[in-house]
């Protein structure tokens, strides 16, 4: 439930799921392999320590970060190929995202590229997925604003739960 789910909630909405969950997949392709890519850089120049607590400060600093007060804007978007704006719009959101932080501090961590690549592409894809099919149902009975705070617990938990070696 970040702003990505909600850019493809929207999008789906107005041009259907499937050009907008294609266009989101082509996106989390691209940027998933720059995020593994980058953490194998850092598997081979960083002490396992080193990498363990940067990626546990990662979780905690996003986790805190969700507490802030945001203002979701909805814009009006028109376009003739829904399936180029949905992966430039996810491409352009995720950039940078906790999302490829934490890709790549996991490929840094568990040196398994491959594998960390496929399980973070496969849960994003599925996750849009699904965020496409039911979402906007759920927008409607879970405020916004319960979602991101559970997220940013969550985040902290586990940036924790890194620190301290358990997960």
């Amino acid at each position: 439930g970040d702003k990505t789910q909600i850019a493809i909630l929207t999008l789906s909405a107005r041009y259907g799921v499937i050009p907008v969950f294609l266009g989101a997949s082509l996106a989390f392709v691209i940027l998933n392999g720059l995020a593994v890519s980058v953490g194998v850089l850092l598997y081979k120049v960083l002490p396992v320590l080193v990498i363990r607590y940067v990626a546990a400060g990662i979780f905690i600093i996003y986790g805190l970060l969700s507490f802030r007060k945001k203002e979701e804007e909805e814009r009006k978007v028109t376009t003739k190929n829904p399936f180029l704006t949905a992966f430039l719009v996810v491409a352009l959101m995720e950039l940078g995202d906790k999302t490829q932080l934490s890709l790549m501090a996991l490929t840094a961590k568990y040196a398994s590229p491959f594998s960390v690549f496929l399980g973070g592409t496969l849960a994003l894809i599925i996750t849009s997925l699904i965020g496409a099919l039911v979402g906007e149902g759920l927008g409607r009975i879970i405020p916004f604003k319960w979602i991101r705070l559970i997220s940013g617990v969550i985040f902290i938990v586990f940036g924790i739960l890194i620190a301290v070696g358990v997960w």
